[in-house]
């Protein structure tokens, strides 16, 4: 929804209230990184889901409490859901509490219900940055300071994107990270075992595969909420260009972004598909598996789909690393967490906190990782020694992925309201659209620098 929408919504005026704000804001982050996930629903390997979670005493009276847990349904992997609600069950049943879930795709909906009616939800599964929810969220530090403690201390994403206003608004539960999804089958043929190391020398390769009708298909575009805020980033990084400076100005306007910008032109225009430029989050795991691209940046929701439905697509794709640019190598990380909604209180307070520091440990987390076989990765180093990794090799570029990937706007100290607006309205992926789709990377920045100044109004 436009600045414009969001005005004629308030009787014309440009002052937007917070109900306005989360009903028109677009939060659609959770959904859309499970959409990325498109091409139905793998069986998950036997064995997947590791040992069993162990319930632990609870060391606070919890008999008779309530806990309403509200989230998306893991949609991609349902055995996710089913982790977590055996779980839950066993630690509800052992302490006397009543545990009720409610997932919906549409999730932010009722999480504004929940908010406004005080009622419906005490915690909460969601993708896009707590902030947006500050004044609706309990501090959980105590919560995340325990679990950190036990993971050898989060990765950098974690505080950056959980902590506001020095709180802990909500505890992360892992990153998806994207990794190069490619035909190695089809790279062998033009003389490369694995897929470049560097952007240039992937152009140099992808040019030889669009010739032949195999293009890169990547989500350069404002129509994917998880790709289309992932895929820009890795580009824009690689080649030294960053959202923010560390002391929360603005950095996108420069020499470095222009360069992404121009490279990204070329290398759409010589070895992309033309249609990436529109890209939603199902489009490129479609072409994946339809064997109409040769690479896409996705995380392992193109590959398992192929195992079952498409297994001569599965033989010859492979992953690796994202190429590195003249700034680096870099990674993206979406972050979903869980908070608790601060109208809990009392027993059910200390209830939803006692279950979050349980399922949470490594001891019974790990067991959820292990059910993701890559989909979703830790923000602890102490899980590099932990059973978790996918025990396919084609997926083992997960346990390098971890520790590579950044979070949106990561050069600030930690998430700001405008970083949040600027990830959930897509401007990245806006960005990179508008210049590949018109050729001229100084428009299509200016654009987006005045998209940017109209947000800060709502930040």
């Amino acid at each position: 929804m436009s600045t414009k929408d969001l005005a004629s919504e308030n009787g014309g005026q440009t002052h937007i209230t917070r109900r306005t704000f989360l009903r028109a804001g677009g939060l659609t982050m959770f959904g859309s990184v499970l959409a990325a996930c498109g091409g139905g629903t793998p069986a998950v390997p036997s064995g997947g889901a590791g040992a069993a979670p162990t319930v632990a005493g609870a060391p606070v009276v919890l008999k008779g409490a309530t806990v309403k847990f509200l989230g998306a349904p893991w949609s991609f992997l349902p055995a996710l859901d089913g982790v977590i609600e055996a779980f839950a069950n066993d630690w509800a049943t052992q302490n006397g509490v009543t545990v009720t879930f409610e997932r919906d795709a549409q999730l932010l909906p009722k999480i504004q219900t929940a908010i406004e009616t005080k009622g419906g939800a005490n915690i909460i599964q969601y993708s896009s940055p707590p902030a947006i929810f500050s004044k609706a969220l309990a501090d959980v530090s105590d919560i995340a300071e325990s679990i950190g403690s036990e993971g050898g201390g989060y990765l950098p994403a974690g505080p950056y994107q959980m902590v506001f206003d020095g709180k802990w608004l909500g505890v992360p539960i892992g990153q998806h990270n994207w990794f190069i999804n490619y035909r190695q089958d089809w790279l062998k043929e033009e003389g490369l075992d694995t897929f470049p190391d560097t952007w240039e020398e992937a152009l140099a390769v992808g040019k030889k595969l669009k010739a032949k009708g195999r293009p890169f298909g990547m989500t350069l575009s404002d129509q994917a909420g998880g790709d289309g805020n992932a895929v820009p980033r890795l580009m824009l990084w690689a080649f030294g260009g960053k959202e923010f400076n560390p002391d929360g100005s603005l950095a996108l306007d420069s020499p470095e972004t222009l360069a992404a910008l121009e490279f990204c032109i070329q290398l759409h225009n010589e070895a992309g598909d033309p249609g990436e430029v529109g890209y939603d989050d199902g489009a490129n795991n479609a072409a994946f598996l339809a064997s109409k691209i040769s690479m896409t940046a996705n995380v392992n929701t193109i590959y398992l789909p192929a195992l079952e439905k498409n297994p001569e697509v599965a033989a010859g794709m492979n992953h690796a690393l994202p190429p590195q640019g003249p700034g680096g190598r870099f990674g993206y990380g979406q972050l979903p967490w869980w908070g608790i909604l601060n109208h809990t209180q009392g027993a059910d307070l200390d209830a939803a906190k006692d279950l979050m520091r349980q399922f949470l440990s490594i001891k019974n987390f790990s067991t959820f990782y292990k059910a993701g076989q890559g989909y979703i990765l830790p923000l602890l180093p102490n899980y590099e020694s932990e059973p978790i990794w996918p025990a396919d090799p084609k997926l083992a570029i997960a346990k390098d992925m971890f520790k590579l990937a950044r979070p949106a706007g990561y050069s600030l100290p930690n998430q700001t309201k405008l970083a949040a607006l600027m990830q959930d309205k897509i401007i990245i992926g806006k960005l990179f659209s508008q210049a590949l789709s018109t050729g001229n990377a100084r428009a299509a920045l200016d654009g987006v620098m005045k998209d940017i100044a109209d947000l800060k109004l709502l930040a």
